[in-house]
């Protein structure tokens, strides 16, 4: 809530139904993270169809016991409670609880190769860690769509608007770079674009829920 002195009037303003999404550069050796995925996706060519297009979508990889991408399970779920405790400090859960991690799986787009839009279901947060991205918007940016996604062509004209911001666009884009780390809820819609470049574009992906603490 932010509040603020208007013609000696107080002036609150209630930020309601907002999208967090955490973001955060970690210090992880993206060279063995490559090494690792390289890997994988030279044992199973096959993978998975989700809403990759083109790309190379691994199966779930949550029990790997590499050294670096065991460091990298730790990151990720150290920022996922931070999410959990600052982002849903207000909510009274009925019980003690965190998140867990679910599924997490490994991405590999070469040129062309993009990913549609998509959510998550049957879980709470997402999030990508960038393991390999020049961070350019030709190797392809992530793109979140507002969840009312008709609102700009309903609800104002777009030709009176001189700039969008991140209450008023229907889409925002982040642009990935090595070692970043988004995170951010399941049901909102999300793609990653074309990637434009020969250079590879490696990244991992992960769900996680809400559980009970044991």
């Amino acid at each position: 809530m932010m509040t603020e002195k208007k013609n000696n009037n107080e002036l609150q303003i209630a930020p309601i139904y907002a999208t967090p999404i955490l973001s955060v550069t970690l210090d992880l050796d993206v060279e063995k993270l490559t090494d690792f995925s390289l890997q994988k996706h030279n044992k199973d060519k096959k993978g998975e169809q989700a809403s990759n297009r083109g790309g190379w979508h691994s199966v779930n990889i949550n029990k790997e016991t590499h050294e670096e991408f065991i460091k990298l399970k730790k990151e990720i779920t150290h920022y996922l409670q931070i999410y959990h405790t600052e982002v849903f400090r207000g909510m009274k859960f009925k019980v003690d609880v965190m998140q867990v991690l679910d599924n997490i799986w490994v991405n590999i787009n070469e040129k062309h190769h993009y990913n549609d839009w998509h959510i998550h279901p049957h879980c709470t947060l997402s999030g990508a860690y960038y393991i390999k991205h020049d961070g350019s918007i030709e190797n392809g940016v992530i793109s979140f769509r507002h969840p009312n996604r008709y609102m700009a062509n309903v609800h104002w004209p777009g030709k009176l608007i001189e700039r969008n911001n991140e209450v008023t666009s229907e889409t925002l884009d982040f642009i990935p770079e090595s070692n970043k780390l988004l995170i951010f809820p399941s049901w909102l819609e999300h793609k990653v674009e074309v990637n434009l470049k020969h250079d590879s574009r490696i990244s991992v992906s992960f769900n996680s829920s809400t559980l009970e603490k044991k």
